[in-house]
């Protein structure tokens, strides 16, 4: 009956319904984009780094890390595949030949990050083809061929079709000396990688550094970021710890894990005046409600009901409004970040200049994890039940007769 009565009442002025679900409403709705704008930037930046280059998880040889050489790398390993591939979490994984060199072409010469991948591979898990920009990508293993950051290629000078060198050090102190067609030019999201990065087919960095069938490590994607740690204890039970080291992009990138970790605290922040400004929002609605009905409440007072149970009728009201308010939120909540999801805002201009001299891309990406709706749903919900009790009590402390004569 109360709830049947509360359902009743919050109908009798739409107006003022509609009020104070609008405040609700908007509410989850800016909740939501804000988080969603936070984590879909981190997202993006660790994607940019993570997955063009070492992955989330990367297995390699112990003690590899601590001395990155090339004579540290380890056979290709068949049954190491399949162990990896055991674990559902597990989605790809992708083998890689990481070294230095100097890369030149004409009067040009530059240290670069040279990535032995599977092209194949890579194009399936990255969509590095996407990412082409002038030319096209490497077909097969055993193309001959080499794709390069369009940064890069910029800094050498040189453009799609012509012939770079590369230098370095091969296995076991052995030179590695090559010249490879540059086949095409990709952009990344990661500014300092794409200043950096040369990708050639695995087979053909074998062979360059005298290292056949022989990787530096092999990168690990899994399902959701936020199975990262787990499945990091979980391969360390399934492989032969005392060959492979097992770790994970923030032991690798300390720093980029330490500038997130420091700036989400600016973050939290920020969300936590955006709740204080929607508690403020909602709690004048509230108090609307209540001081408009006060000559109603008085005269049901006055007539034999329960304070109680009148206190109780004006809560499930406000939870009655909260919950079409949250609901209405969630639903264009989801539709604007589906929106931004698929055309993400790209900057321009003086903008564009500012983030990319901080090694940022240029573009704002928005995160759709259910999380996000979850989570930003149920604070306000919480926030509006818990602000719904203010009215519960004024009507405890209403007088009949003041309230009659208001």
């Amino acid at each position: 009956m109360l709830l049947k009565l509360a359902w009743l009442n919050i109908w009798r002025n739409k107006r003022r319904t509609i009020i104070t679900t609008t405040s609700v409403f908007f509410a989850v709705v800016l909740a939501i984009i804000f988080r969603s704008l936070t984590d879909g930037i981190y997202d993006n930046m660790i994607h940019n780094v993570v997955s063009y280059s070492s992955g989330y998880l990367q297995i390699h040889q112990k003690g590899y890390w601590d001395e990155q050489s090339i004579d540290n790398t380890f056979e290709e390993d068949d049954q190491l595949y399949q162990e990896l591939l055991k674990n559902p979490k597990v989605t790809h994984i992708m083998p890689r030949l990481q070294t230095f060199a100097l890369a030149s072409y004409s009067e040009k010469t530059k240290g670069v990050l040279v990535l032995g991948i599977d092209p194949v591979k890579e194009k399936e898990v990255n969509n590095l083809h996407d990412k082409i920009v002038a030319g096209e990508y490497i077909q097969d293993i055993n193309d001959n061929a080499v794709v390069l950051g369009e940064g890069l290629a910029s800094q050498l000078k040189l453009k799609v079709n012509d012939t770079l060198v590369l230098l370095g050090q091969g296995y076991h102190a052995s030179s590695a000396a090559a010249k490879f067609r540059v086949k095409g030019l990709i952009k990344l999201g990661a500014i300092e990688l794409n200043n950096n990065v040369v990708y050639m087919p695995l087979q053909q960095s074998q062979y360059m550094h005298g290292a056949e069938n022989r990787l530096t490590s092999v990168s690990v994607m899994l399902d959701k970021s936020t199975n990262l740690e787990d499945l990091k204890h979980a391969l360390q039970k399934s492989i032969n710890t005392d060959r492979y080291e097992v770790m994970s992009w923030k032991e690798m990138m300390p720093e980029m894990d330490q500038f997130i970790e420091a700036d989400s605290t600016g973050h939290y922040i920020i969300i936590g005046v955006l709740y204080f400004i929607i508690s403020f929002g909602l709690f004048g609605t509230l108090l609307m409600m209540i001081f408009e009905r006060k000559h109603e409440l008085g005269i049901l007072i006055a007539i034999g009901m329960k304070k109680q149970l009148l206190a109780i009728v004006l809560l499930l009201e406000a939870i009655m409004i909260s919950l079409i308010g949250c609901f209405t939120g969630v639903i264009a909540g989801f539709l604007v970040i589906k929106w931004f999801t698929a055309y993400p805002i790209h900057f321009t201009g003086e903008l564009k200049e500012v983030y990319e001299d901080y090694g940022i891309e240029s573009i704002i990406y928005f995160s759709s994890h259910e999380k996000i709706f979850i989570v930003q749903t149920l604070i306000v919900l919480l926030l509006s039940i818990l602000l719904a009790f203010y009215p519960g009590y004024k009507v405890m402390k209403l007088k009949p007769v003041e309230a009659i004569n208001s």
